[in-house]
């Protein structure tokens, strides 16, 4: 998934390249761009499979691809975690659970183009949108995932002012990190709980993470459109006002 922002910031590296040894933009500056966008897929390409091949060479065997990758893609363990997938597909019937788990599966990659698309100028920005769904849609997820995205927050304490569900965000996570290790202990440990009570709070944070993550989307673009077009602003008696920068 981060395929992509890496791409475009490779591209955008070559290209500001081009611009500082004044080479002249235009297609020679789009042709590096490519360039490097197309050595940076090889190398990525090549290295991957430099450590399988060596993978193999150390085991003598290719089962390590179903003990690491074919586990993320097969959830083969229903071991309940903070996700999603365990507790759906102990309920699921067996006979669907290849549709099912193509349709979990590839709710992971459905926003990767659409957003790379929308953010092409923005590949940081990007990045932690991605990596906010990873740790959404992981097949076994854990609290620490999300460590990563909320320690790149600060890159875009700008767009703060914007934000709309701050406070529910707050109570949802700390709500959240309370009464999971309860349910956990009543239901695991005490026996006087079920699998419910400890679902209904991984779901509450899954939910938390989606309005994060959309809420920070939200505020992003909204802080783009301000400076490109500005809003409108009220003072303390309600009146509409202008901004005049001087």
């Amino acid at each position: 998934m981060l395929l992509c922002p890496l791409l475009i910031l490779a591209h955008r590296v070559s290209y500001l390249h081009c611009f500082i040894h004044c080479i002249r933009p235009g297609f020679l500056s789009q042709r590096r761009g490519l360039l490097g966008s197309v050595v940076y897929v090889m190398v990525t390409l090549a290295w991957t499979g430099l450590l399988f091949c060596g993978s193999h060479y150390l085991t003598g065997s290719w089962d390590f691809l179903s003990a690491t990758h074919g586990v993320i893609l097969t959830v083969p363990d229903l071991t309940p975690n903070v996700g999603l997938f365990w507790y759906f597909f102990t309920e699921a019937f067996e006979h669907f659970r290849v549709f099912f788990l193509c349709v979990f599966q590839i709710n992971a990659f459905l926003y990767v183009l659409p957003l790379s698309f929308r953010f092409s100028e923005h590949p940081v920005f990007l990045a932690y949108v991605l990596l906010s769904l990873m740790a959404l849609f992981k097949s076994y997820p854990s609290v620490g995932d999300l460590a990563l995205p909320l320690s790149l927050l600060p890159l875009w304490s700008h767009t703060f002012r914007y934000l709309r569900y701050t406070l529910v965000v707050l109570c949802m996570f700390l709500m959240t990190s309370v009464l999971c290790p309860v349910f956990w202990y009543l239901w695991i440990h005490a026996g006087s709980a079920n699998a419910n009570f400890f679902f209904a709070t991984t779901l509450a944070y899954s939910l938390a993470q989606v309005f994060l993550v959309s809420d920070v989307m939200y505020s992003f673009l909204v802080h783009r459109y301000d400076l490109c077009h500005g809003l409108p602003r009220v003072d303390s008696h309600g009146h509409t006002i202008a901004l005049a920068l001087r």
